[in-house]
């Protein structure tokens, strides 16, 4: 009889990370391994972990970033692994391996876990907004996650917050408003870099430094992250928008974005937290729909 342990996977264009959970969402043991954005890589990887764990669980949990059907497994728009691309990996891995698996999206994974074990444990309706390389969004609203018509509900960053760019519409995005790259490209190309060459950190510590070019894109990144909460808030009226990525680690981030939601907010007193869980959200939400989809055991 197999324990009730699962193996549980957050893929990401960078790593993929995974652990062996309990059906509590307790972690066992945990690892990563680089993804280099590349299906073979990922799969190979995937069945590695797999086999090498058999015994001990009875079930696999998938979060991944991308346009994803979690009734069926398939995903429609990968990400940035582009070669899972219409590809239904809970098929593919349960076919050889003969194990229940499921699959969601990352950002509706930082939702369920919040909702589960989180921040979001005592509300019904709120809303998971995540700051990254892009803006990530995912919406709880009466106690269920809300996918949308075709799997796309809650993907805030294709929301136009600054108008029509002339042909390219989505240059007026909040992905390219709000997002670190956006920030990093922004800092890179007032100094002459490539963006490869700069990180958030790097122009954070400038903001705080006092640099008068750090200061301007750092105010205008929050400006832009306040609109972005503003006009989501604004349409379903969360009890909480809950903030997740890396940059929630820096201990000022919460003062100075409700600095800003401040002057916009005028109307509905929007209340912000940051998301609960940080590197372990995507496989504790993963799990916590896995349980969902398929029961515990």
């Amino acid at each position: 009889m197999r324990l009730q342990h699962y193996l549980s996977l957050d893929i990401g264009g960078t790593d993929v990370k995974w652990g062996i959970l309990t059906s509590e969402g307790g972690i066992i043991k945990k690892d990563s391994f680089p993804s280099k954005a590349d299906g073979a890589t990922i799969l190979a990887g995937i069945k590695e972990i797999i086999s090498d764990n058999y015994q001990e669980i009875c079930g696999v949990a998938i979060s991944m970033p991308g346009f994803i059907n979690p009734e069926s497994g398939f995903i429609e728009k990968g990400g940035a692994i582009v070669a899972f691309d219409k590809f239904n990996l809970a098929s593919a891995l349960n076919e050889e391996f003969s194990l229940p698996v499921s699959i969601e999206n990352d950002v509706n994974c930082v939702a369920l876990a919040e909702k589960w074990l989180g921040n979001g444990q005592n509300l019904s309706d709120f809303i998971c907004l995540t700051v990254g390389t892009g803006i990530g969004g995912a919406l709880i609203l009466n106690n269920q996650l809300y996918r949308g018509n075709a799997f796309r509900g809650g993907e805030f960053g294709y929301m136009i917050t600054h108008g029509i760019q002339m042909t390219t519409p989505l240059k007026g995005s909040l992905h390219q408003a709000a997002s670190l790259y956006s920030l990093r490209k922004k800092y890179a190309n007032y100094h002459s870099l490539p963006a490869s060459k700069v990180t958030g950190e790097m122009v954070f510590q400038s903001y705080d430094a006092g640099d008068p070019a750090a200061e301007q894109i750092v105010s205008s990144f929050y400006q832009n992250l306040a609109i972005g909460i503003y006009n989501v808030a604004s349409v379903l009226d969360p009890q909480k928008v809950l903030i997740g990525g890396g940059i929630t680690s820096r201990p000022t981030f919460l003062k100075e974005v409700k600095h800003h939601l401040s002057y916009i907010d005028q109307v509905f007193n929007i209340e912000i937290e940051t998301c609960h869980f940080k590197n372990n959200a995507g496989m504790i939400g993963a799990l916590a729909f896995h349980i969902e989809k398929y029961g515990s055991g």
